[in-house]
């Protein structure tokens, strides 16, 4: 059985520090100057602060932004634009970051699972590498969830082992539906394709329903919806733990029979996955700035308002502050080899 590797170990001990340090952090007096909009956040306010999604509306990249930006856009005392930029499975956004003025007023929420798999790949379309950008904080971490249609032949996720032929759809190669099916797939052997062009999530789960392609891969809290209604079958967790609203009998990564290879292998992907949904700003941006972003990121993600609204919308927040995501950041630029070397293939 799979077992856990130092590389992970290290990693998650990371991560819990860093949801210590935000907790911290957000009940700290440098709150209130945040949302007074003195101090760091001198410069901010009443400025016109853009938020970019690199998705189509309506999916979970765009819900997650608009559901914090009302609570950040209080803290700091400016207005919050958000603004939709999809393409290149979106990379296309990032991409266009590394250019924008370094003064706070530019932002962007990546997928850390495309947007890391890609740079750690050097995909091409990914001109970035993830120690570029300056990060903000964590909104969410999922562990991915692969689905498929409830009414084709497969409804395991050794019926999708044993497939002839599976076809996984995909927004693009900067996607984490591109990335960790692609990783599944070389990991376990299954033969198949990755169809790509779709404009959002919204758009590969309809395909799956409809038959057109036969699974995908997506954020757990996004396929709950589906999962629950039962228009689609989950059949494995790309991540340690199950959550109660999904049956006893799918299984996640961490419960199949793995060789040492592929546990590696897999770790390197569940780390991968712990950079989550981050909001994140151009290279080298103002150092005030950047504190009085983080400052008020803290303070928003503790908001009792927030968190309610959260529950109600089931979108689960996992906060990790931006400099903690940062010293994660460079522990995933040191992943095994063999990782990089396999992601390089899917590209």
């Amino acid at each position: 059985m799979n077992t856990a590797l130092p590389f992970r170990r290290s990693l998650r001990s990371l991560v819990a520090l860093g949801l210590g340090a935000g907790v911290l952090s957000g009940c700290s007096s440098d709150s209130d100057t945040a949302a007074s909009g003195g101090g760091d956040c001198a410069s901010l306010e009443g400025e016109t602060i853009t938020i970019v999604v690199p998705y189509e509306p309506g999916g979970g990249y765009d819900s997650y932004t608009r559901l914090v930006a009302p609570y950040l856009e209080e803290e700091i005392g400016a207005t919050i634009a958000v603004q939709n930029q999809p393409g290149a499975g979106g990379l296309l956004a990032l991409n266009s970051l590394l250019a924008e003025d370094a003064d706070g007023t530019n932002l962007a929420i990546m997928n850390g699972v495309g947007a890391g798999g890609s740079s750690i790949a050097g995909a091409d379309g990914a001109t970035f590498s993830l120690d570029d950008f300056t990060y903000i904080g964590r909104v969410a971490s999922d562990p991915s969830l692969i689905v498929t249609s409830a009414t084709g032949p497969y409804q395991t996720f050794d019926d999708v082992r044993t497939a002839d032929e599976f076809r996984w759809g995909s927004t693009g190669p900067g996607a984490e539906d591109y990335v960790t099916s692609s990783l599944i797939s070389a990991v376990f052997d299954i033969p198949g394709e990755v169809v790509t062009g779709f404009p959002g999530s919204g758009e590969t789960e309809l395909a799956v329903i409809q038959g057109s392609i036969d699974g995908m891969s997506g954020n757990l809290t996004s396929r709950r919806g589906a999962v629950e209604d039962g228009t689609q079958t989950p059949v494995l967790v790309v991540g340690e733990e199950r959550p109660d609203w999904l049956p006893e009998d799918v299984p996640t990564v961490a419960e199949l029979d793995t060789t040492e290879e592929q546990a590696e292998l897999l770790d390197a992907h569940l780390a991968l996955i712990e950079l989550g949904r981050p909001f994140i700003g151009p290279p080298g941006m103002d150092e005030a700035a950047t504190s009085c972003l983080r400052t008020a990121m803290a303070a928003a993600m503790e908001n009792p308002e927030l968190v309610e609204e959260s529950v109600e919308q089931e979108r689960e927040l996992a906060f990790l502050p931006g400099d903690e995501l940062e010293g994660l950041v460079q522990d995933l630029m040191d992943a095994p080899p063999a990782y990089s070397e396999l992601l390089a293939t899917l590209y």
